[in-house]
């Protein structure tokens, strides 16, 4: 349990302008559980206050491993361990892992519980794309009750909430909704100032939500916003020292601007760029690609 656990919860829903009900919803507690806590009739247990510093966009790595048992602590790196498979795309390890998971005290943590019910339903190779959606749609409402697609850029979403949104999207994008897809991605990016989550999965998030909207806004011909994105895609990726998706960035930012018929050395400035970046990150499979695109415009010494 966290000393003084009911002073820091109180401080972090008034820092973050929440009533108790708006905390409790995102905690999945209720209201009276909040109250309790913040007027010291309950403690604060570990993994409460870990989801409660998520939120807070406050690392936990150091804090939260000076409370914690040595079981505690392996459920925590095997938690940390599937965020980044799930982020990597690593389908089939976080398939091998997810049981044993599951076995931990930390599975039974309501914020945990819906982290794993929106992961199986990510890998699940079995699953239609509309079954998908129509999951992940229940899965968010564990947290958000009343979810409407309407009102997404008011929510203060958390990693949780705004990685289903994400890929909500995405199987949007598979069945053809590509509208829907583009008005989804938009509303989550606007609600970016208000996210409940550190800055380092901001950083992860952000720029890959930015990246699939440009994709789909140069589909569509709407090549200037495409470009904004990817230049505040860019950006975070920058900062943050974020780099697995620059290649990808830039290497839309070149279809962008040929597509809109600017000079050839503008659009290869771009190309060259991305070539490079993902030959320097070892991410061949992007030289190749870049490399054929290049050969097939004229230009076989990029």
């Amino acid at each position: 349990m966290i000393r003084a656990g009911n002073e820091l919860m109180k401080l972090v829903r008034e820092q973050l302008d929440l009533s108790q009900g708006q905390l409790a919803d995102h905690l999945h507690m209720t209201q009276r559980t909040v109250s309790r806590i913040e007027t010291g009739k309950r403690d604060l247990g570990v993994w409460e206050y870990f989801a409660l510093m998520e939120m807070a966009g406050t690392p936990t790595e150091d804090l939260s491993l000076l409370t914690m048992e040595s079981k505690e602590i392996r459920d925590y790196n095997a938690y940390k361990e599937l965020k980044r498979l799930l982020r990597d795309e690593r389908h089939n390890e976080i398939r091998d892992i997810l049981p044993e998971f599951e076995k931990g005290l930390i599975s039974k943590q309501p914020f945990i519980l819906q982290f794993v019910a929106f992961v199986k339903v990510f890998v699940d190779e079995g699953m239609s794309h509309e079954q998908k959606i129509e999951e992940l749609h229940k899965i968010l409402q564990m947290s958000i009750k009343e979810f409407g697609d309407c009102d997404i850029s008011t929510y203060r979403l958390t990693y949780n909430e705004i990685y289903i949104i994400f890929v909500i999207a995405m199987n949007l994008d598979s069945v053809g909704r590509v509208d829907c897809a583009i008005n989804l991605y938009k509303a989550v990016v606007k609600s970016r100032g208000n996210a409940l989550a550190t800055d380092s999965d901001k950083a992860i998030l952000f720029p890959a939500l930015m990246f699939n909207l440009s994709t789909l806004l140069g589909k569509s011909g709407r090549y200037k916003e495409a470009l904004s994105y990817c230049n505040d895609a860019l950006g975070i990726s920058k900062k943050y020292d974020k780099l697995r998706l620059i290649p990808y960035i830039l290497h839309n930012m070149a279809s962008c601007y040929r597509l809109m018929g600017e000079e050839e050395h503008i659009y290869m400035t771009y190309l060259i760029r991305a070539y490079h970046t993902a030959h320097a990150l070892g991410n061949m499979e992007v030289v190749e690609t870049i490399k054929s695109e290049a050969e097939k415009f004229g230009f076989t010494n990029i």
